[in-house]
Formats: structure tokens, sequence, C-alpha cells
């Protein structure tokens, strides 16, 4: 029965995954039992797709050092939605980045948007280290919370990246743009797939020289939709320390 291996490489860190999909299944593999998917169930899908793919950005394009900064509005200045909040955001990235350009020193960001059913408003944004005199002068809408990275991946940060974008359409009753706003300037990761012509695989962790295993990045179980096992793992280089940002 071969199975798909993905391999991806993004800044510290190496994800492994392996899972059965349809086009490599076999006629007499042994399958778990499933039901149809609930809507539910897709959700919950769709949001490991998300938490997945911008983790993988992140750590493709961030580094410790970098800021995680959070984004406050004065009450004369709340806006009434997510639509309204980006002409300020806009306005702020654009003075940075021009102001940041004549020091020949370049912005790169990913932010999303967080709106409450009590009214908060604030949005989140990951930044290539930056001078923080320059946040306060082009950021006079609200006040500014700052948090250096630290943890050499940040699979925590895209949770709750993805979780302040689902508050949001929640609140609002619909996702407007996407889920994140990245700049045009981020690599993307590099993600290699093979099939593997193999009875099965083997739950087993490989960890290249210079590497360890990230405990609470394990994930084994059996797909809601394919009803086929999968497992993953996630590696970080030695000199850093795991368990998310």
């Amino acid at each position: 029965m071969p199975y798909i291996e993905e391999v991806c490489v993004a800044g510290n860190t190496i994800e492994i995954s392996k899972y059965y999909t349809y086009r490599t299944h076999i006629k007499g593999e042994k399958r778990q039992p499933k039901d149809n998917p609930t809507c539910e169930a897709q959700k919950r899908v769709n949001q490991r797709r998300a938490e997945r793919d911008l983790r993988r950005l992140m750590n493709a394009n961030f580094e410790d050092g970098d800021l995680l900064v959070t984004f406050d509005f004065y009450k004369e200045f709340s806006p009434p939605g997510s639509k309204e909040m980006q002409k300020y955001i806009s306005k702020f990235l654009r003075q940075l980045k021009d102001a940041l350009k004549k020091e020949n020193e370049e912005l790169k960001y990913i932010y999303v948007k967080e709106v409450g059913p009590r009214g908060s408003r604030h949005w989140h944004c990951m930044m290539s280290r930056t001078d923080l005199k320059l946040l306060s002068k082009y950021w006079k809408y609200g006040g500014i919370h700052i948090d250096p990275l630290h943890t050499g991946e940040y699979s925590k940060v895209a949770a709750y990246f993805v979780k302040y974008a689902s508050k949001t359409e929640q609140t609002e009753g619909t996702l407007i743009g996407r889920r994140w706003t990245p700049s045009r300037n981020l690599r993307k990761p590099k993600v290699k797939k093979r099939v593997i012509s193999a009875p099965t695989f083997r739950k087993r962790y490989k960890k290249p020289k210079g590497y360890h295993l990230i405990k609470d990045s394990v994930r084994e179980g059996i797909s809601e939709f394919t009803g086929y096992e999968y497992f993953s793992y996630t590696l970080i280089k030695t000199d850093k320390e795991g368990g998310g940002g």
C-alpha cells in the first residue's frame, strides 16, 4: 500500500507527515469505518490546514528577535468592524515601510484582525525586528503591546492568529478578505512530497544531526475524511527550544 511522505523545511524547522490518500489507495487495504463528514468536522479540518499553512509561513520568514505586536484602538478611533479597521492598518504600514526604506531596511509582516462581540478591536502582527520608536511614531490610534519572538518556531502564534480570524468571522457573520494578510516579500516554505511503495508506514522519528523532536508536535490517528492513518511530527535545530511561539 503506497503512502505519501511530505517534508516541509521552514526556517529552523522540518515537518514530516505520512498519510494515505484516495489516489494512493489500492483495493484490499484495511480502512477504519467512518461516518460522512459533518459541517463541524469540515471546519476543524479547515482550521488545522489554516494553522499548518500559517505556521509554515511564519517559520520560514521570521526568527527570534523579530516582533509579535498587538495594536489597540483608542475610543475615538475605534472602528465599527474589520473593513473600517483596514484604513488605519494600511496607512500605518505604508508609513512604516517608507521610513524603513530610507534606511535601506525591509519590513516583513503577517497580520490578522480581531473584532470581538463585545466591542474589542485589535490587530495582531508578526513583523521583522523594527525600531520601536517608529512603531510609536506612526501608530497614533491606540496602544501598542510588544513581545519579541523567542521560541524558534511559531506554531502557537499561528494557532492564535487563526483563532482571532475565527472570532472576527463569528462576530461579523462573514470572513472579510483572507484569514490573515502577509507582506509580498515573504519566502514560501519548501515542501516536497513523494509516494513511497510500502505495505505500511512506521511511526518512527528520524532526526538528522543538529535537530531534535518537538514533543507536542506529534500527531497521529485516523483521518475523519479518508478513514486511513496519518502520522506527523516536527523537528527543530538543537540550538533552539521547541514548543511553539
